[in-house]
């Protein structure tokens, strides 16, 4: 397997080293693999001047766009992360005063999370620098070529939820 910055070939001998693989789906599995990571490392150094991860940044984004205060496993849930990893990141957003913990009006057991007005306002921040950018990154394809490529991975994320294999 070749790798320059920008793709990932896949080897002449790569069928008869891996019999019954692909190395169409190989190449295109790679590529996905880089692409994803070049998108997280640009988004990464898009939010980090306001003191967010790329995995921060979303969670503030889903508490910020609740209508109502979430609890700590739906966020996860979204986020599809796991519990104890959402309470470093909420632990991380409320010390920055983005988020603050309410206790359940009816559960004592559960807390609830709410945005403060100074993460509601981060959040509208750091989502336009994020979203202008990635206007421009996918200027490499045009509107329709964009279209595409939702509908192709969803395709691709549907047969990979499906397939636990």
């Amino acid at each position: 397997m070749e790798a320059n910055h920008n793709t990932v070939k896949i080897d002449p001998d790569f069928e008869k080293r891996y019999p019954g693989a692909s190395p169409t789906a190989t190449e295109a599995a790679m590529n996905l693999v880089r692409t994803a990571d070049l998108l997280v490392k640009r988004i990464s150094d898009l939010v980090q001047p306001f003191g967010l991860s790329p995995s921060s940044a979303l969670a503030l984004s889903i508490i910020a766009d609740a209508e109502v205060p979430l609890p700590p496993n739906e966020i996860a849930e979204r986020l599809i992360i796991s519990r104890a990893t959402i309470t470093g990141l909420l632990d991380s957003l409320e010390r920055r005063g983005y988020v603050r913990r309410m206790p359940h009006s009816s559960d004592r057991r559960m807390l609830l999370i709410e945005p403060t007005e100074s993460g509601r306002n981060i959040a509208n921040e750091f989502r336009l620098v994020v979203h202008r950018q990635q206007k421009e990154w996918l200027a490499a394809l045009t509107e329709s070529e964009q279209g595409q490529l939702v509908d192709t991975l969803h395709r691709l994320q549907s047969a990979l939820a499906d397939n636990k294999d």
